[in-house]
């Protein structure tokens, strides 16, 4: 880790601010200390039916607390659940909306639903009485009743959402944490489940073992926030800087989680980053086999009506752009296509062509051909694309090395020269940056322009 890489200033900035309020909570005592602990929760969700329903996903949260600070871990789903890079972070009321809240990712009817736990703190008003109420992270909260759950006085909530879901709450009374929580989500067209969760067990932390942790946590946080992911990301894979981050810091977090509750999550990050990098490795090959290899001729059909052959984009650099192109689900990273609308509009009176490649199975078949064009159009008029968007009959990634043989995904861009070589190959979506957009892109297509 140098002193000039994104991590260290990122670190730096974290850690400078730890000292600030280092000096604010100076007044904690002793008995804050030995009041560290980690509590774990056993949730499910729920799709009602006869019974109980049926169970669609269980899975667990941790919350490691500390005076005023708590930290959440999610334990989802490993292959189709939250991200590791999103499953964890600072708990509370206080943390602001953007963040990264506890939360499950969930597939259902197609779709890709980020749904959000209960909170697993509550800020309960000092005086607190039956009929009490109070706000808290766009929620209202109102006060039912005191009772006794397990010998500790507790309060049962009701919490409402202006969109109409509910969720019922079995608070501590001492520290504002949750004891039990039920919630309504809704899924797909209004479909309606449970999403359940309870504590089953809390226990003290050791002084050693909270120092620890304390460092841990903050250099998660700082590793969080150099890997600049969305809140609400649900693709698991990385891109290559992003992979090299983790890799230059996980021996330091393998270190600070032996034998502490993130061990476990620790161990995840190691093994995922180690399958990322194999990964990627194995998409670099073939980009390297790809370099200067000669475009195949191809001839698509336009989904607004024509045809499209490679004769007539002769002389100019062109970007291939492989992707689904359907408007149903609109799932991440869909809305790339609008930095490539924007780049395609920057760049097309220097020569520069776009062809989006629909890769949606409907193509495949003669019956649901019509389907993927409807989708496609859909999609073009929400986005409101110019460039052309075609299909054939999946020959022409094949030829060009569809990434998914060597578990690589889509998207898929290249880029061909005016003479109609291979000069980019980039298999995932880029990082993108909000004021510059595809900014590895355009860096190619420049350097192609540059060479005319």
């Amino acid at each position: 880790m140098t002193p000039n890489s994104p991590f260290f200033a990122a670190r730096l900035l974290i850690l400078t601010v730890v000292t600030m309020q280092s000096a604010f909570n100076a007044h904690l005592t002793v008995a804050d200390d030995a009041a560290a602990h980690f509590s774990t929760y056993a949730g499910s969700l729920i799709q009602p039916g006869e019974g109980e329903g049926e169970i669609l996903r269980r899975f667990e949260v941790k919350l490691l607390s500390h005076g005023s600070e708590s930290f959440f871990h999610v334990i989802d789903d490993l292959r189709s659940g939250c991200p590791w890079p999103e499953s964890f972070g600072d708990a509370g009321p206080a943390v602001p909306p953007e963040k990264v809240q506890p939360h499950l990712v969930y597939s259902y009817d197609s779709n890709v639903y980020v749904l959000g736990l209960p909170p697993l703190l509550v800020n309960l008003p000092q005086e607190i009485a039956p009929e009490a109420t109070w706000e808290q992270a766009g929620w209202q909260m109102t006060a039912i009743e005191k009772r006794s759950v397990n010998k500790t006085d507790a309060w049962l909530v009701e919490a409402r959402e202006r969109r109409g879901r509910r969720q019922t709450l079995t608070v501590e009374a001492s520290t504002g944490q949750t004891l039990r929580a039920e919630a309504d989500i809704f899924m797909g067209q209004g479909d309606q489940f449970q999403l359940t969760m309870a504590r089953s067990s809390m226990k003290p932390l050791d002084a050693d073992t909270t120092t620890r942790l304390a460092d841990l946590q903050k250099e998660l946080i700082t590793l969080q926030s150099v890997l600049k992911r969305r809140p609400d990301a649900h693709l698991a894979e990385l891109s290559d800087r992003q992979v090299k981050d983790v890799g230059s810091v996980v021996e330091q977090l393998t270190k600070l989680s032996m034998n502490t509750p993130l061990e476990e999550l620790v161990s995840h990050i190691r093994t995922n980053n180690e399958q990322q990098q194999k990964r990627l490795a194995a998409v670099a090959s073939r980009a390297t086999e790809m370099a200067n290899a000669d475009a195949p001729q191809f001839s698509l059909s336009l989904v607004a009506g024509g045809k499209l052959d490679s004769s007539n984009l002769h002389g100019k650099t062109v970007v291939l752009h492989f992707w689904d192109y359907r408007d149903a689900p609109l799932s991440e990273p869909y809305g790339q296509t609008g930095y490539l609308e924007f780049l395609f509009n920057q760049k097309k009176k220097m020569n520069v062509e776009v062809v989006g490649i629909s890769t949606n199975p409907d193509f495949q078949t003669t019956e649901n051909a019509g389907r993927g064009r409807r989708s496609a159009r859909k999609l073009s008029e929400f986005m409101n694309l110019s460039y052309p968007i075609g299909h054939d009959d999946g020959s022409l990634l094949q030829s060009l090395g569809d990434p998914r043989e060597v578990k690589g995904q889509l998207p898929l861009w290249i880029v061909l020269s005016a003479d109609g070589k291979v000069v980019h190959y980039h298999a995932g979506f880029y990082e993108v940056d909000a004021a510059q957009g595809l900014k590895e892109l355009e860096a190619v297509l420049a350097e192609q322009i540059r060479r005319k």
